[in-house]
Formats: structure tokens, C-alpha cells, sequence
């Protein structure tokens, strides 16, 4: 039995959509290094430095730039948006984790990093006005990084949404101290948060040994 032209066209057509459909990166890939702006007006950079993962954070007062660089025991980034009713729901977890697993003062070896990209519009006034209403001490990330020709980073939210499938929001990934995505998680449900807090265990004491 022949299928109507249509029909087929429909499902080809179907097909093509689930195969061309990004995913999510898995555990044990490398993550992709990125750099972008945040809303206290800091340039966060996220890379791989002779194998180490690298935070560079940069920002210009008086006309000079100063930068500061860290090696993180491991990396939280979390995917968000204004109108995702889990992301923000999902804040005071985030916010938990930050406090207890972040570093300490003027510390630039180990501890967790955490870092949320908000995947609104660039420059949405709304991501500016949540963070300023909300309890959150974390970096919120999105605005595009100026970037350099060849410098093998991303520079906006939109670059890092197809590669980091940062559609069905929220989406959080676990990167470790040599730059290996550890744990992917999508949704948000708060009986989730202690076996996500166990990943982050892991994630730093791995970073130890």
C-alpha cells in the first residue's frame, strides 16, 4: 500500500525535525568554553587553560580593565528564563549551593562556581529586575561578550543555546576541574535537590584527588 504524497512529504518532513533536533550534552563530554556579561556589568569567560578549567572575570573601573582568574573545582551553569516558572522556582537551590560549596574570599583554587544564563532577549530589562528583586549572590549572565576573532569562545546566549540544547528550560550542567561535563539535568522538582547536591560532592571531591 502506496502512502498519499502528502502524507509522506508530513512525515519526511516530521523525521527530518527530530533528527535535526539538538540534544543534550552527556556526561563525560568536554563542555564548550564561553563568555559573556553579566549584570553587574562583569565579563564572565569560562575556558580550558592547559587542562585546567579557568574562570577569568574581568571588568573595567576608572578606564583600566582588571581581570581575575580562578581554577574552580568544578563549574554549575544553569540555563533560565524570565517566563520559566521552574527556573525561578529553582533559585533558592541554586542560591543554597552557591553559600555552601562556593569559594571563599580571595580564594582562586577549588570550590564550586555558579553561574546562570538567562536565555531572554539580550539586554532584557526583566533579567535586570528579577535579579535585582530576588536573594540570589551568584552571577546572572546575558548580555554577548565582545570576543576576539579565533579565540575558540562563544559569545551570547543564542550561541550557546543550540550546542548546550537550552530549549525546554531549565537545563543545568556539572562541569569538573578538568572541563568534563558530570551531571545534566532538565526540570526542576525540589525532591531533586539532594541528589543534586550529592553530584556536586562528587563533582569537587573529584577535583581533590
Amino acid at each position: 500500500m502506496k502512502m498519499p504524497l502528502k502524507a509522506a512529504a508530513v512525515s519526511l518532513a516530521v523525521l527530518a525535525a527530530v533528527t535535526l533536533a539538538p540534544a543534550l550534552m552527556k556526561p563525560g563530554q568536554t563542555f564548550l568554553p564561553f563568555a559573556l556579561k553579566g549584570v553587574d556589568g562583569k565579563e564572565y569567560a569560562v575556558t580550558l587553560e592547559q587542562g585546567r578549567l579557568t574562570l577569568i572575570v574581568s571588568e573595567t573601573a576608572g578606564g583600566a580593565v582588571k581581570t581575575v582568574k580562578s581554577h574552580p573545582g568544578a563549574v554549575l551553569i544553569d540555563f533560565w528564563a524570565t517566563w520559566c516558572i521552574p527556573c525561578r522556582e529553582g533559585m533558592p537551590t541554586m542560591q543554597k549551593l552557591h553559600e555552601k560549596y562556593g569559594p571563599g574570599p580571595g580564594q582562586d583554587e577549588g570550590g564550586l562556581r555558579l553561574l546562570s544564563i538567562a536565555m531572554d532577549e539580550p539586554g532584557s530589562k526583566k533579567v535586570k529586575i528579577i535579579y535585582d528583586k530576588s536573594k540570589v549572590t551568584y552571577p546572572m549572565l546575558y548580555d554577548p561578550s565582545e570576543g576576539r576573532p579565533g579565540d575558540g569562545l562563544l559569545h551570547s546566549p543564542q550561541e550557546l543555546k543550540a550546542p548546550y540544547d537550552a530549549v525546554s528550560l531549565p537545563v543545568v550542567y556539572l562541569i569538573d576541574a578538568k572541563g568534563a561535563i558530570t551531571h545534566v539535568h532538565q526540570g526542576f522538582k525540589l525532591e531533586e535537590a539532594a541528589a543534586f547536591e550529592e553530584a556536586v560532592k562528587k563533582a569537587l571531591s573529584g577535583a581533590k584527588s
